[in-house]
């Protein structure tokens, strides 16, 4: 039933006029998918720094608040610019896309990394966390940190696979 009036709204938006003139477009899809890559690229890269600085990888000269807001503000705006461009290729190809599972499976795993995004901030944000100075490598919050930027990678990882997958499914 839910399939059903999703691929219902599928069909209609795609004869909308917006839609058909999307679609009749030679150049409107290949560009937004170019600045749709970009931005992916933008929004993990500063994903995977901010979780290579939280297992001591990455920036140990600054503290771990003044690069988390640094890259998560690169990131919001990313994610502005993957919803524009988004919009874009769902309204001129909304059945390859919003009746896709791959598609699907992507967006739960984007809810993933807000919430563990989320979680970092509210643990490891705290003024009493020093993060310029070498932590115990079996501290509890460090071990803990490592395994929230563990995952934001791995969760990063899957939404290229997913993301990817969506051609072939």
């Amino acid at each position: 039933m839910r399939n059903a009036a999703l691929n219902e709204f599928c069909l209609w938006l795609e004869d909308t006029p917006l839609s058909q003139d999307i679609q009749v477009s030679d150049w409107i899809v290949p560009v937004t998918q170019i600045i749709h890559i970009l931005a992916v690229a933008t929004a993990l890269f500063s994903c995977l720094l901010i979780a290579l600085r939280l297992i001591g990888y990455f920036a140990l000269e600054q503290s771990f608040s003044s690069v988390f807001h640094k890259y998560t503000r690169i990131f919001k705006f990313a994610l502005l610019v993957l919803f524009l461009s988004g919009l874009v290729l769902i309204i001129g190809e909304p059945s390859r896309s919003l009746a896709n599972i791959s598609f699907q499976i992507k967006m739960l795993l984007l809810l993933g990394v807000f919430i563990n995004l989320h979680f970092i901030g509210r643990y490891f944000l705290p003024p009493q966390i020093d993060w310029k100075t070498p932590l115990d490598v079996y501290a509890p919050s460090n071990l803990y940190g490592k395994v929230l930027a563990t995952m934001l990678i791995v969760l990063l990882s899957m939404i290229v696979f997913a993301g990817r997958w969506i051609a072939y499914t």
